[in-house]
């Protein structure tokens, strides 16, 4: 009777339906396509397919015809070549796949509806359907609501014997429906009528079993959603969501895994040593009235803005002065100004040579260390007899060599390492709100007043260097 073979079959997704009941979301687009869990329905559906081996698929297309083919194309970004069957008028669920009868002459082949979401194991579908070798062999699960769906009753070696099509009551909540996907044996497409559109619950599998062929019943657990109501969209858009089983959801879960883990690593590598001198700069400038400026390039411009708003909100909310602190990266106007009349790499120094002031404070961000527009911003400060503190990674660079105080995140990733100088941001403001008020401490201040006056004379020796 059938061809059963062991290669790979071939599969028909069933996405021609108007989707009436999800309007107005299928105004402009099929059924198939609407998103779920951020994506078409319909790439869940084909990366389901090719999760088992199935590569070879062919699509029924009406309303708003344009929009599958044209996401898909062949289908060789998705890893599967597809053919696509536009039909004028619908055809039915069968009468779609009687259509492309030489399509499916070579074996067992899959049928999908086009509006199920599901995580069932394809393969255990097909491992059961040549088992059993039957004509056809139907998916089952249990739904909640089995009045909305084609329900079928079974014998006691799993035979299917009848059909009900959307019963109006009387149907226990644990019955088996019709899950909308289907193993069949092209001798099935001989029970297809070509003379009108033909339904595969209401006409054919009846048919089927009245001239009493078999029919396989596949009981699964499996998660199933039919995603054609919109009550059942959101529950399917909620259940994917949490749905750890997801193809996508693990690969996200895997690459959150992969960022997370070095940089938690970098976290507890940082010197907490570091982190305070940084801190005792910034409070000593806020004491004495000083100036903190802070500039940095790119991703870094963001945390030098991000910063400067920070510490000063921390100051306001915390006895003391008020502390002056500005981003030289928030001056659009200036920095395109230099950037285009000088050079992109004396943007922040030029400033720094117009503004600076000894007893100021400079905090550079670099994630390189290397970036020649902040090395010649902290020589500058320097040469005016303002403290450098460098922000980097990537081993430091230059820029933790010459810097008075360096936190240097141990990564080698802009990303984790620009995190990481939000992070040491917080840290900082959180710092600046639990300090008390820093002029109460009259020996910190003299000991500061000390070393500007070394820097100012140009002293060397222990008493300089620790300026």
């Amino acid at each position: 009777m059938s061809r059963q073979g062991n290669s790979a079959p071939k599969a028909m997704i069933l996405a021609a339906g108007k989707g009436t009941r999800l309007r107005p979301l299928t105004d402009r687009i099929p059924k198939a396509m609407v998103p779920v869990g951020g994506r078409p329905l319909l790439e869940h559906t084909v990366e389901l397919l090719r999760r088992h081996g199935v590569t070879r698929i062919a699509i029924n297309l009406h309303a708003h015809a344009h929009v599958i083919p044209e996401h898909f194309g062949d289908g060789s970004r998705f890893g599967v070549s597809l053919t696509y069957s536009f039909e004028p008028q619908l055809l039915g669920t069968a009468g779609a796949v009687k259509r492309l009868e030489e399509f499916f002459d070579d074996g067992a082949f899959y049928v999908v509806y086009g509006d199920v979401l599901t995580r069932l194991d394809l393969g255990s579908l097909l491992a059961y359907h040549r088992r059993c070798r039957p004509m056809v062999t139907i998916a089952l699960h249990q739904p909640a609501d089995p009045e909305r769906c084609g329900v079928v009753e079974q014998d006691e070696s799993g035979w299917i014997t009848r059909f009900v099509e959307k019963p109006e009551g009387g149907i226990s909540p644990g019955a088996w429906a019709n899950a909308g996907i289907y193993v069949l044996e092209p001798e099935v497409l001989d029970e297809i009528r070509a003379d009108g559109p033909q339904d595969f619950g209401e006409d054919v599998f009846p048919r089927i079993v009245g001239n009493g062929r078999m029919v396989a019943g596949f009981r699964s657990d499996a998660a199933f959603w039919d995603v054609g109501w919109p009550g059942r969209l959101r529950l399917a858009e909620a259940s994917l969501r949490t749905d750890p089983d997801d193809p996508r959801t693990a690969r996200i879960t895997d690459a959150a895994g992969e960022y997370i883990g070095p940089v938690q690593e970098a976290i507890s590598a940082l010197d907490c040593n570091d982190i305070a001198r940084v801190a005792e700069l910034i409070l000593d400038a806020r004491a004495r009235g000083g100036r903190v400026y802070i500039a940095g390039n790119g991703g870094s411009a963001a945390t030098a803005s991000h910063m400067a708003s920070d510490l000063v909100r921390a100051a306001a909310e915390s006895p003391g002065p008020p502390l002056r602190c500005h981003s030289l990266a928030d001056c659009v106007p200036v920095l395109t100004a230099l950037s285009n009349d000088v050079d992109f790499e004396s943007s922040f120094g030029l400033q720094v040579e117009q503004l600076i002031e000894p007893g100021d404070v400079l905090v550079l961000i670099s994630a390189s260390g290397q970036s020649p527009n902040i090395i010649a911003a902290a020589r500058a400060a320097q040469k005016h007899g303002a403290s450098v503190v460098g922000l980097a990674g990537f081993g430091g660079g230059r820029l933790a060599e010459i810097a008075d105080a360096a936190v240097v995140v141990r990564s080698h990733e802009y990303g984790p390492v620009e995190d990481i100088h939000l992070l040491i941001n917080h840290l900082l403001a959180t710092v600046i709100r639990r300090i008390a008020d820093p002029m109460t401490d009259s020996k910190r201040h003299q000991q500061s007043e000390r070393r500007l006056q070394l820097v100012g004379a140009g002293v060397s020796g222990p008493g300089a260097d620790q300026c």
